[in-house]
């Protein structure tokens, strides 16, 4: 557990991970450093136990203090770019925005301009440094293509407080998605280990030998080919919702990468070919969108909940659902 955190140093005393190495116990307990920058701060002394230097591999015992001193804000090389913002939420901590479907969250390969980062600069000063200077703010992320809310931390410590409800998975995390087919049971839950696919490291696949992966659905309404679902997600997987959704024989609606293109509909019956082909035509990326986050505000000790409103291209694709099914 995190027992202390000061301005620029993180404490955390060991409990229950006896004989289990420095960097593996950091790595599991500080979801944003890195393995590689946990490496590097405890080679350089940043990262301490007991007031004391010591290796990467340093078994630790129970009560053990651990010392983390949080680097200091790096010079910022994105540049601010005016952009439209859908904000839902703002205080002192955190702001959070309706992201929309394209828009690339950080900068990356090939992405260095024109993401939400460049955005954010733009709008506020007050971001943290957490992430690192390509990532400043930025607590989790959504996929390019799917659309919704996403919370930004305005300073360090919000940063950190935040980061340590979502890795113990305090946060409720609500998704809404239109699938293939109607799922039966009409609401369920998906427990299948995730981890790479074994012939595409770019993609994500159910494994033995994957995380532990949770997530629940609930149909929201159906539409005879596609159904409306609403989907919460007990853990964060990269993937997790297109992937589980995949596995019980329901793909999201235009997701290629992940079996949501036409074969999805070759085998329905011929008066559904056309509309799936409609469908197939206005979903120019996977359907699926962050419509609610809610937690426990760390500051204020009260729940709030942020909703994001459906996406215009999910709420046109129902519509048009809507009036076939008439």
């Amino acid at each position: 557990m995190i027992d202390l955190l000061l301005k620029n140093e993180l404490m955390i005393q060991v409990h229950d991970d006896q004989d289990i190495r420095l960097d593996v116990f950091l790595a599991g307990k500080v979801k944003n450093l890195s393995r590689s920058k946990i490496h590097d701060l405890i080679l350089s002394g940043e990262i301490q136990v007991n007031g004391g230097q010591t290796k990467p591999s340093h078994r630790l015992k129970n009560y053990d203090t651990v010392t983390v001193k949080i680097p200091p804000p790096q010079a910022l090389d994105v540049l601010p770019e005016k952009m439209p913002l859908t904000l839902v939420y703002e205080d002192d901590y955190y702001l959070a925005v309706n992201k929309p479907r394209g828009l690339v969250v950080h900068p990356g390969a090939g992405n260095f301009q024109g993401t939400l980062v460049s955005g954010l600069l733009n709008y506020t000063e007050h971001l943290s440094s957490v992430g690192g200077k390509m990532r400043p703010g930025l607590v989790h992320r959504l996929d390019k293509d799917t659309s919704g809310v996403l919370i930004v931390a305005k300073t360090d410590e919000a940063h950190w407080k935040l980061g340590k409800l979502f890795s113990d998975r305090r946060i409720y995390k609500e998704y809404r998605a239109l699938v293939w087919g109607v799922p039966f049971p009409e609401s369920g839950v998906i427990e299948a280990a995730l981890g790479r696919d074994s012939r595409n490291r770019k993609k994500v696949a159910v494994s033995d030998t994957g995380k532990f992966s949770r997530s629940r659905y609930e149909l929201i309404e159906s539409y005879k080919i596609i159904s409306h679902v609403k989907v919460i997600i007990e853990t964060g997987r990269t993937h997790q919702i297109r992937v589980h959704m995949l596995s019980i024989g329901h793909p999201v609606v235009g997701d290629k990468t992940y079996g949501g293109g036409k074969r999805s509909f070759s085998s329905f019956e011929k008066k559904y070919l056309d509309l799936g082909n409609q469908v197939i035509a206005g979903a120019e990326r996977q359907m699926l969108h962050a419509y609610c986050i809610r937690f426990r505000h760390p500051f204020f000790n009260k729940e709030i909940e942020i909703v994001a409103p459906l996406a215009k291209d999910f709420m046109e694709i129902t519509e048009l659902l809507q009036k076939q099914m008439v």
